[in-house]
């Protein structure tokens, strides 16, 4: 890689790699300076800029952890997430400065718009691939956060897999509007680097913003979600995207068919990845001509990567047969940190790890997701864990009884609801229950819409019967037109 070549296109200015590792260097003595040492653990609380990308590689640098925060959250969720992994400092800027503001006594601050010149310090040498180099949230079914332990080496291997499977070529550039604090946007800043490509990086997602980027900064490469892909099509009127796109890497959720097929139709060249923040990103993907030819399977896993569906005993099931998906190799986490009984659970003692998705492998070795994770809602490409919106509900004095699911919208692929059962001789409004929520969770955890009911519905054993509620839901939203 020529040092001299372009890194990193953003806010209207260019860095070489030269330019990005000399970034980098200045803000780990930055960090070196405060404090920080191998091992550490330092909090992003930044947007899509280029300072994030010079963190990311900056804390590498140190060998220390870089833990993503997600901006969007609110501070009762940051905070849970800071008391988990214990902080040695939380970096931000003046966008993140309130929340980091109320975050200040779990963790030392460090204000990238405001801090000194950094004073001279040696850096160690980059670590080993064993090292821990990331903890990236990623919630289970119960809601409570928990930390995947991502090594350098899941990362690199990640990223061998993907170009392995992708292909590499002199004149990509990947145009990241993904954020950074999820797997998926880091993986580009992480694989960009050991590729020797630069990234086009967006603030955040905006149509028009992407068509015109695609088309002046040249972008071969982009990730998306389903909501992102549509709104792109939806703006560029179906029209083909610019012959030098090679590649738009659509995951995150499932993709639903129509849009599939109008993405076809449009010669968008789509290529359909599974994948998971526990395996560093990518596990499966299809390439655009595997699409084209079997369109939804996200194709075979990658180099590396062990893929079984299993029974409820954790044995291989015959191909066609729809069973949970357990995935292997050197893309998967060391665990779950501080978090033994979550890590037993997702882990076996082989290495298999357990991802509660649902598939099964078609004759000619191609892989299909029947459904992710149990009860999860995947909302614009956001995970919302139904839990922990009806522990929210819950904890309002009017509420007896409270069932969150997501059913199908052409937007957002599915959307937040719920389904309340008041309190005895509780009087409240939808409106407030959704300020409510407003208050203690990110706008897209928020139930869209409320339903009161007498009472939810329960399976033979007692307990809610998810399924039924969800087939209510989608009725009614039939019913109002919504």
């Amino acid at each position: 890689m020529n040092a001299q070549e372009l890194a990193l296109i953003a806010e209207g200015k260019a860095w070489t790699f030269a330019a990005l590792r000399a970034e980098a260097r200045r803000l780990a003595q930055q960090l070196a300076a405060f404090g920080v040492r191998a091992g550490d653990r330092v909090g992003m609380l930044l947007p899509n800029t280029p300072q994030a990308v010079f963190l990311i590689h900056a804390v590498h640098q140190l060998g220390a952890v870089l833990v993503p925060l997600n901006v969007r959250l609110t501070v009762a969720e940051l905070k849970q997430q800071v008391r988990r992994v214990a902080l040695r400092c939380l970096v931000h800027d003046a966008t993140t400065a309130l929340q980091a503001a109320a975050l200040a006594p779990e963790a030392p601050l460090l204000d990238l718009s405001t801090a000194d010149a950094p004073r001279p310090a040696d850096l160690s040498d980059l670590p080993t691939s064993a090292y821990l180099h990331t903890l990236v949230f990623t919630s289970g079914t119960t809601g409570t956060p928990k930390a995947a332990m991502l090594t350098w080496g899941n990362h690199v291997w990640s990223a061998i897999a993907s170009g392995w499977r992708l292909g590499v070529q002199r004149d990509d550039r990947w145009l990241l509007c993904l954020p950074l604090y999820h797997v998926g946007g880091l993986a580009v800043v992480l694989r960009a680097a050991l590729y020797g490509i630069p990234i086009v990086l967006h603030a955040r997602f905006d149509a028009e913003a992407v068509l015109a980027s695609l088309a002046r900064d040249r972008a071969t490469l982009i990730s998306l979600v389903p909501t992102m892909l549509k709104r792109l099509l939806d703006a560029n009127g179906d029209r083909p995207l610019p012959e030098h796109v090679r590649l738009v890497l659509l995951g995150g959720a499932a993709t639903p068919a129509p849009l599939l097929e109008r993405a076809l139709a449009a010669r968008v060249p789509v290529a359909l990845t599974y994948g998971l923040t526990e395996a560093a990103s990518q596990v499966a993907t299809a390439t655009p001509e595997q699409v084209r030819a079997a369109p939804g399977s996200v194709g075979h896993p990658l180099r590396s990567v062990r893929v079984r569906v299993a029974d409820e005993h954790g044995e291989a099931v015959p191909t066609g047969a729809i069973g949970e998906l357990w995935v292997r190799g050197p893309v998967v986490m060391r665990g779950y940190w501080g978090d033994a009984e979550a890590t037993a659970r997702a882990l076996t003692p082989q290495g298999w790890l357990r991802t509660g998705d649902l598939g099964y492998f078609d004759e000619a070795g191609r892989l299909w997701v029947v459904q992710r994770r149990t009860d999860l809602i995947l909302s614009g490409g956001e995970n919302v864990y139904p839990a922990e919106v009806e522990a929210v509900l819950l904890r309002h004095p009017a509420v007896e009884a409270a069932c969150v699911v997501g059913v199908e919208d052409a937007e957002w692929g599915q959307r937040v609801v719920a389904l309340v059962q008041r309190a005895p001789h509780a009087q409240v409004e939808v409106g407030v229950l959704q300020a409510f929520c407003r208050e203690h969770l990110a706008g897209y955890k928020c139930p869209r819409a409320i339903w009161f009911v007498d009472a939810l519905p329960l399976t033979a054993s007692g307990k809610v019967d998810r399924k039924a509620a969800q087939a209510w839901a989608a009725q009614r939203v039939v019913e109002q037109g919504a």
